[in-house]
Parts: C-alpha cells; sequence; structure tokens
C-alpha cells in the first residue's frame, strides 16, 4: 500500500488538511466521486479510504506530520528517487501521538522500506540507509522485525557467497559488508546480528588466512576491510566485541596498499604469519518467534559468556594447564615411548580441537568419506595421538569411566606433554590412567569417518575442555558423561530493556572422589594465538 498524499491529490495545505472538519471531509468525497464521474477512479477506493481516516483526530495529525517531512512522504508513497539524502530528519516536537504515528505509517512502511533498503544496499548507497534507520522509533515492532530480517538475509547470503569462493569473480554483490557505514546500520539493533556476523566472521577469516603470503591479493585485502569494520559492531557479547576488535587491530594496515606494499619484498616473516581467532558458534534459539510480542531478542549460544576479558580466574586455571615439558621419567611412567614426536604435544592439539569444536558448532561434515567401524577402547587418531593407558601399577592413578551418553565418544587426555585418545563405545565402561591435573575433553557422535579430518557424522557433541583434580580421599574415582543438554538462559540486555536469551549445548558429567573443572576452548585458543602469533 502506498501513501498518496492530500496535498498533492487535493491541493490542501498544511494548515487546512490540519483543522479539516466534517463538511470538509464531504466536500473531498464529493469531489472524489466528480473525479470517478470523468473515468478517473484509478485509485478511488484508496483515497475514498484515506479520506474516511481524516474523521480520526489522532490520523489526521499522522497524515499532517508526514506532509511535514517531504522524504518520510516519497519514502511511503514509493517515490525513493525524491528524496534527499539531506532532508532525512525528523522534528521530534512535531509529533503529537507517536504510538498512532507508527500505527499509521506501518502500513505504508510494509510496503516500501524494504524496496528503498535493497536499492540503496545493491547501489552502494548506504548513509540515506543509516539516516532512515535511526529513526527506527517511528516503526512498528513488525516493520522493525522486517528490516533485521532484511539484514539477516543480506548477512546469511554474503557468508554463502564467500563460502562458495565467489570473491575471486567479483566483490560488488558483497562489498557492503566491508563498510563502517553498513556495520552502524545494524547497530541500530544492538545485539540482533551476532550469530550472522560470528558465521560471516569466520569465513572472512578463511580468506584472510589463505591469503596472508600475497597481502596485495584483492581478496586479502577485502578479508582486512571486512575485519575492520565489523570491529564497530555494537554487541553486548563482550567476548565477540573483542575479539572483532583484537582481529581489527591485526588487519588494519593491510587495509592501505601504501603501508603494507613495503613488505613486500621482505619474504615470508613474522609480519605475516597472523592467524585470525575465528569465532563460530552457530547455536541460535529464537524465543517468541512468531509472537506478536517483541520483549525477547535472540543471541548466540557457546562460550561467548559475560565474563570479564582473561579474568585472574581464568589466567590462573589456564597457568594450572600442563605444559609442555616432556621428561623422561614422566614418558618411563606412562610406559610411553620416550622419542614422541613434538606434534603429540598440548599446543599443536589446541588447533586440532578447535578445529574439531568448530566443526561440532556448524554442523559442518565430510559426508564423502568412509565410515570406518571403530575397535571398541581402540585409539581412532593413531597418527597424532597415544591411546590412553587403562592399566597402571598405581591404583590411585585409575579412574572407571562410563559412557551413558547414548552414543559413541571419544575420550581424550592431554597431559604433560603427551596427549592421548580412546574410542568407548555407547553404554560401555572402562578404566582409564588419569592423574591429577589431566585436561580432558568428550566428543560424541555417531559414524565415525576417515577423511584428512576424520570426525563423527551425525549427532555430534563435544565438551568443554576439563582439568581433572583428584580428592584427598580413598575410594574408587569414577567419571559418568549423560547424553549433553540444551541450556537457555535469560540475560537482561545491557543496552535496552528487552531479554537476551542465550542457548549453549553442554556436557552432563557426574564425578565421585575427583573434580572436572570446565575451560572454554575459545579462550584457550584466543590466548595460544595471541602469545604465539601476535607479538
Amino acid at each position: 500500500m502506498n501513501y498518496i498524499s492530500f496535498i498533492d491529490q487535493f491541493g490542501l495545505d498544511l494548515e487546512s488538511l490540519s483543522s479539516i472538519d466534517g463538511d470538509g471531509i464531504i466536500k473531498l468525497l464529493k469531489r472524489l466521486k466528480a473525479k470517478a464521474m470523468l473515468g478517473d477512479a484509478s485509485n478511488l477506493g484508496e483515497l475514498s479510504n484515506l479520506v474516511d481516516q481524516l474523521k480520526d483526530d489522532d490520523t489526521r495529525q499522522a497524515y499532517v506530520y508526514i506532509e511535514q517531512h517531504p522524504w518520510l512522504k516519497h519514502l511511503i508513497s514509493g517515490h525513493h528517487e525524491l528524496i534527499e539524502q539531506n532532508e532525512i530528519g525528523i522534528d521530534k516536537s512535531l509529533i503529537v501521538h507517536k504510538d498512532h504515528l507508527k500505527y499509521v505509517l506501518s502500513p505504508f512502511l510494509k510496503t516500501n522500506l524494504k524496496r528503498f533498503l535493497s536499492e540503496n544496499l545493491s547501489h552502494g548507497r548506504y548513509v540515506p540507509i543509516l539516516k532512515v534507520l535511526t529513526h527506527n522509533y517511528l516503526f512498528s515492532e513488525e516493520i522493525n522485525q522486517l528490516v533485521i530480517n532484511f539484514f539477516k538475509v543480506r548477512l546469511n547470503y554474503a557468508a554463502v557467497y564467500l563460502r562458495e569462493n565467489r570473491l575471486v569473480e567479483k566483490q560488488y554483490p558483497v562489498s557492503f559488508i566491508t563498510n563502517k557505514i553498513f556495520i552502524n546500520c545494524l547497530n541500530e539493533y544492538p545485539d540482533q546480528f551476532n550469530s550472522e556476523i560470528q558465521e560471516l566472521n569466520s569465513e572472512v577469516i578463511d580468506i584472510y588466512n589463505t591469503n596472508r603470503k600475497r597481502v596485495e591479493n584483492p581478496e586479502f585485502v577485502f578479508a582486512a576491510k571486512a575485519m575492520v569494520a565489523f570491529s564497530i559492531l555494537d554487541t553486548s557479547n563482550y567476548f565477540l566485541k573483542e575479539t572483532l576488535k583484537s582481529n581489527a587491530s591485526i588487519a588494519r594496515e593491510y587495509t592501505y596498499p601504501s603501508r603494507h606494499s613495503r613488505r613486500t619484498s621482505s619474504g615470508f616473516g613474522g609480519w605475516s604469519i597472523v592467524v585470525i581467532v575465528m569465532i563460530v558458534i552457530r547455536v541460535v534459539f529464537w524465543i517468541g518467534k512468531g509472537s506478536s510480542s517483541n520483549d525477547f531478542e535472540y543471541i548466540n549460544g557457546g562460550d561467548f559468556q559475560s565474563q570479564p576479558w582473561y579474568s585472574d580466574s581464568f589466567q590462573n586455571a589456564l597457568d594450572s594447564l600442563p605444559q609442555n615439558n616432556t621428561t623422561n621419567e614422566q614418558n618411563k611412567n606412562d610406559n610411553l615411548d620416550a622419542k614422541i614426536s613434538e606434534k603429540y604435544k598440548l599446543d599443536d592439539h589446541i588447533k586440532f580441537i578447535y578445529t574439531l569444536k568448530r566443526k561440532v558448532d556448524r554442523g559442518s561434515v565430510d559426508e564423502a568419506g568412509e565410515v570406518k567401524i571403530l575397535a571398541p577402547f581402540s585409539n581412532p587418531y593413531p597418527a597424532t595421538f597415544n591411546t590412553i593407558p587403562q592399566t597402571s601399577s598405581n591404583i590411585e592413578s585409575i579412574t572407571q569411566v562410563h559412557n551413558l551418553t547414548g552414543k559413541d565418544i571419544i575420550f581424550f587426555r592431554l597431559t604433560k606433554g603427551i596427549d592421548q585418545s580412546l574410542y568407548i563405545p555407547k553404554d560401555a565402561s572402562t578404566m582409564l590412567q588419569l592423574t591429577d591435573q589431566d585436561s580432558l575433553l568428550v566428543y560424541a557422535g555417531q559414524k565415525f569417518t576417515a577423511t584428512a579430518f576424520s570426525h563423527f557424522i551425525e549427532r555430534t557433541d563435544i565438551s568443554n575442555l576439563l582439568v581433572f583434580k583428584t580428592r584427598n580421599q580413598a575410594g574408587q574415582k569414577e567419571i559418568s558423561i549423560h547424553p549433553f543438554e540444551d541450556v537457555v538462559t535469560k540475560v537482561k540486555s545491557s543496552s535496552s530493556n528487552r531479554v537476551l536469551v542465550d542457548s549453549s549445548r553442554l556436557e552432563v558429567i557426574t564425578s565421585k572422589n575427583c573434580t572436572l573443572n570446565p575451560l572454554s576452548i575459545d579462550d584457550l585458543y584466543t590466548d595460544y594465538y595471541n602469545k604465539n602469533y601476535r607479538n
């Protein structure tokens, strides 16, 4: 439905429109009938309906307000080419009844706003979009959701576009993601695009890392510009915000050819070995979807908790993780080969664990691989992990592990210098050699597929990294791994009165005579790369 101007159609001025009474409305209706008799009845029904609405004082004042703002009139009448960018603004003092104004504008905006956004976005005109959206307090909940959905579709399209390597063909279909004004358009709806930006950010970083040896490469520069733009995203998710800002600080210099071109003669040095932190958490719950109420928004689930960035408690826990100082004594105690390669150590497996977690979060599988039947209590990764010992002369180091998940699991033990894994079938139990301060991980699923990166392809779950601590108590130590659960928490937004719903998929593990303290894999991965690649 397009807005039809009373001033343009009937030659009224603002004063006569504002003060029109019943007699004036009757005169307008008679003029409409006269036009119909002359054969000009193409929009007679719409005009009659609009004229009839002038009987309501609030509606009449809403139409006066529209006529007082030509850009708004052009927007809702479909004449977008007539909108002057410098005229887009609102005089709030002229608003008589805001809720009723939103009600009057809603059907017109529903017809025209999406087309206005699409036209300007496709032509790279971001300022008019931003200036209009800064007045979204005049939009009904339905219209605001229309805008949000519009941007979500564009962001998801961009992610797919990058994932399919179409950037090498042409950049302009997704060039908007490199523009800070576009990101500021998203910022008019804080916390609404966390999940989409996380997904898109991971695709951008894949391109960045793939091309980081060729800093003049157009795809590399595009990715760097996108990372810089993402840094201004308005989100209450502190971990996401700091990660985007950190990535931008690394990528910023490569957005300026005059800066990075001077380095090309130095070869592949430490300056180009930049691996950016990837955050992809795709567990998203929509609470209240389809309801007329918009009291609930949705955000991503996963490990983006509202905790301080590298708090003292986290750093202390991180420091308690086993270090990579392999000793002959440790090798003898664990009955392991003293000549084990460095690839078995925790440092390298941080990357492996994070990649495994990323596959679980994204639901990414390599179905082309061959499903491999694993022997019970065997090592599924013999090329990179050792087998967890199931016996020991020291009875105190033996812990009974029960798989109650309803799925197969791979149990990882990251211990001092040497990392190990073991396949435990569904509903099975076994004795494992675990020692104080070991770091444990549970990876669950079905149909283990042998590929370049072997993994489960069905019903996958992955736990946090769990620091194993023994208690000074006698008796058998036990770990029981139950089915993973969806955990939903509600947090009041710091930027609005709305409720953010955070959904995460978490392990459910009970223990006896021992404790398991969780550490975020994302935090550990971030710390690892900050220490190794940002100095």
